[in-house]
């Protein structure tokens, strides 16, 4: 886990908990886990990059990546293996740099090109059972924060981002990870 610079994360499934909820005309609502959120800002405070791959076209998705300012974004991929490449690639990174975290079928098209997948565990079956990582907590219920806490606290930096965010002293500076 200490190689993980990337982290490209669903939307459906993985940051909410697969609900969608139509109004009327265009409008949809999604809820998000602030807990998530928190983490996906302790983690970039860490250094790690993130990205979205998401098979659906959405506004509301659209506008939690401009709030939790991520690196990459990509919607609207139902087949997700060549949108996933051109991340990496863009990145500049290789496939032991990138954890991907997926809930369903078409996300384990992603699972030879990455060096980490994690499921959370309302993930289907066979996704679970081909995973490396199956999360306790479900989708939009903590699944990612309680990925991030694993991966920070195995790369030796948990306790200091915590530490930096609640404001102890003498840690104004970016964490150094103990992986190198």
């Amino acid at each position: 886990m200490c190689a993980i610079k990337l982290i490209i994360l669903d939307v459906d499934g993985v940051l909410t908990d697969g609900s969608i909820i139509y109004g009327g005309g265009d409008l949809e609502i999604k809820t998000f886990n602030v807990q998530d959120g928190f983490g996906i800002t302790m983690a970039q405070h860490a250094g790690l990059k993130f990205g979205i791959l998401t098979g659906r076209v959405s506004d509301t998705v659209a506008r939690r990546v401009k709030e939790l300012h991520f690196d990459y974004y990509e919607s609207g991929h139902f087949y997700k293996r060549d949108a996933l490449m051109g991340i990496i690639s863009d990145a500049k990174l290789t496939k032991d740099s990138v954890l991907y975290m997926g809930d369903d079928i078409l996300d384990l098209v992603c699972q030879p090109y990455v060096g980490l997948f994690v499921a959370p565990e309302n993930a289907g079956k066979r996704v679970k059972s081909s995973a490396d990582w199956v999360t306790k907590a479900q989708g939009g219920q903590g699944a990612v924060r309680e990925m991030i806490d694993g991966l920070l606290e195995a790369q030796g930096v948990l306790k200091e981002n915590e530490d930096y965010f609640i404001g102890a002293k003498g840690l104004e500076q970016k964490n150094e990870n103990i992986c190198g």
